[in-house]
């Protein structure tokens, strides 16, 4: 049995919980019957209003692997608050973080340790399958791509060549902790935002071709709430491409920076489009300014103005954007 110094948990798993008292006990029970015992569970509750945190309790009380928090008032709500103040109250060299609706297999921990450590890895890329909450039929992956020939980067990750979701990721504490979930996305998106940005280190990763996740879909489920027509939708991708564009300004990872930019500049315009209010617009324009020209700047803020009062302005977007 692999073990750490001084005692200490293995692996930590870090679990955001929100009004999931129906649904938690399977995940949490899932997480007992591991084959890999060398664990913590950290579980972080988001102030749910319904049981979740007597759930969490009845099982902090009959396994000390378990340890609850809440988010502390100050902190803003969202899972990614409780995600990064989840991994302050960690202690194991290995990170995993899980949702609270999902099942791990059996074998899962074992399965993705074994192969992180055999392989000398600074994290390693498991799979995932769907299943439907009220018929519990299998509905396929999450993310389906030639995983034996597909090549990890921050470029692929970003263009959907490949993808995970954050059940899928175990990795070393010493990458993760450089990394922290950017806690102004608060719906999907902030996972993609996360590993954009940690694939832009210097670090070593794998898939390992084996299904050990369950993902519950149901009403709730973040992805089936999506309307790509919506404005509420339009919204959140520019906020995603913005945000991402802003926090890879550090890793000077120039050629990211403006395709991320480019997603946002799209966006913008058809924000503007719809004659509403366009986030982000002055600090935008500093960002474009640096990673294309100033020219390109100007023509990103005439294009604004031609679309929002007189429905025009696609020819000076698409130049902004070359």
């Amino acid at each position: 049995m692999l073990k750490t110094e001084q005692n200490k948990p293995l692996i930590s798993i870090i679990i955001p919980v929100f009004n999931r008292e129906k649904l938690l006990p399977e995940t949490l029970d899932s997480i007992i019957a591991q084959s890999f015992i060398d664990w913590e569970c950290i579980l972080v509750d988001d102030s749910s209003t319904d049981g979740s945190y007597v759930v969490m309790k009845q099982y902090e009380e009959k396994d000390s692997r378990f340890r609850i928090f809440k988010r502390p008032v100050n902190l803003k709500k969202g899972a990614n608050s409780c995600r990064n103040y989840g991994f302050l109250q960690t202690s194991g060299n290995y990170i995993k973080w899980f949702d609270s609706d999902d099942i791990m297999l059996s074998n899962h921990l074992e399965m993705a340790v074994t192969y992180l450590i055999d392989n000398h890895l600074d994290f390693v890329v498991t799979d995932t399958i769907n299943f439907n909450n009220e018929t519990r039929v299998i509905e396929g992956k999450p993310y389906n791509f030639d995983r034996d020939k597909a090549e990890i980067s921050a470029m692929n990750f970003a263009l959907n060549r490949i993808g995970w979701i954050t059940n899928d990721f175990l990795g070393t504490r010493k990458i993760v902790e450089k990394i922290s979930f950017n806690e102004k996305i608060i719906t999907d998106g902030d996972e993609y935002n996360f590993f954009v940005r940690l694939l832009n280190q210097s670090c070593k990763g794998k898939f390992l071709n084996v299904v050990v996740t369950y993902r519950r879909i149901h009403n709730d489920t973040l992805t089936n709430q999506n309307n790509s027509k919506s404005l509420k939708f339009i919204y959140k991708i520019l906020n995603i491409k913005y945000l991402t564009a802003k926090d890879l300004v550090v890793f000077d990872n120039k050629e990211l920076v403006k395709w991320f930019l480019s997603g946002y500049m799209q966006y913008a315009f058809e924000i503007a489009l719809l004659k509403q209010k366009v986030p982000y617009k002055k600090e935008a324009f500093k960002l474009i300014y640096l990673n294309f020209s100033c020219r390109k700047g100007l023509t990103f803020i005439i294009a604004l103005f031609l679309a929002k009062y007189f429905n025009n302005g696609y020819n000076v977007m698409k130049y902004a954007r070359s």
